[in-house]
């Protein structure tokens, strides 16, 4: 995989923790965490060595030799970047709720997605709502590249076709600009049917938010898809159609029974590319 290259102009999120745990997911939140601080911006890892169980011969999970080796792992990731960099070990437990703890502190919380590991875990039920439904900032649930590419080459952005929806192309365009990425801007109607009349006010919307990506992705292109069908569906199989390397969307705060079935939950488990969430207090 060829690694995220970091933005030199200002960062998209300046102040970025990654989870990590030693797993390979982790380490590829923190190339992707790297290219959106750019060299103005700040990545902090922090592993988080709980224990595996109570009593007087409990042992942490992550032990001191492990932690070490992850944490150097990561900081040679940024160092290579030229990105600034810091690292922390909490012993808490659980890790889920220590990691979502710290993260209310920066301005997005980035965390690998295998299957295999705690994120996956943490994203399934119970903390994940909270996480994805109700963290206070931005979110971002990393899978890995395919040889060759880049985050943030190929790029597909979720519009409600609202004004609520400029700051995620905002942060679409600032992904974009650097490479000259393509970009797909998705729309989703649920239930209601493509009209083929005079543009409403939300197409019109939607069409001034493509013109703003266009601008941004030169000499990338651009691309505004109006489709049938559920939200979270529409957006997963443009990804996929795309080659996307991430699908940038907003995340509504929901709690309990309603997140369970919200549209960014259902992105972030079913898309193959990385996810990222912005909540409503950045992306309307």
């Amino acid at each position: 995989m060829q690694p995220a290259a970091p933005s030199m102009g200002a960062p998209i999120f300046p102040d970025i923790l990654c989870a990590v745990d030693g797993k390979e997911g982790g380490f590829n939140a923190v190339e992707q965490a790297v290219a959106l601080a750019g060299t103005q911006g700040h990545v902090t890892s922090l592993v988080v060595t709980s224990y595996r169980s109570g009593g007087a011969h409990r042992s942490p999970a992550i032990g001191p030799v492990q932690a070490t080796e992850i944490l150097d792992h990561a900081r040679g990731i940024a160092r290579e970047a030229g990105v600034p960099y810091a690292q922390e070990v909490d012993p808490g437990s659980p890790p889920a709720r220590v990691i979502l703890d710290w993260g209310s502190r920066y301005d997005l919380l980035a965390l690998g997605a295998p299957a295999s590991s705690w994120p996956a875990r943490m994203l399934s039920v119970g903390v994940g709502d909270k996480a994805i439904g109700g963290f206070a900032n931005a979110l971002l649930v990393s899978r890995p590249l395919a040889e060759g590419r880049r985050f943030g080459d190929r790029i597909v952005v979720a519009s409600d076709g609202e004004e609520s929806s400029r700051p995620l192309i905002e942060v679409a365009g600032k992904l974009a600009h650097p490479h000259g990425a393509d970009v797909t801007l998705v729309h989703a109607l649920g239930r209601e049917p493509i009209r083929h009349g005079p543009l409403g006010e939300r197409e019109r919307t939607l069409q001034e938010q493509e013109q703003m990506l266009a601008a941004a992705c030169a000499p990338g292109t651009s691309e505004l898809q109006i489709k049938a069908g559920r939200a979270a569906t529409a957006i997963v199989a443009a990804a996929a159609a795309a080659d996307a390397s991430v699908v940038v969307m907003g995340s509504r705060r929901r709690d309990g029974p309603r997140a369970l079935g919200s549209v960014s939950r259902r992105v972030a488990h079913q898309a193959k590319c990385s996810v990222l969430l912005v909540p409503p207090a950045e992306g309307g």
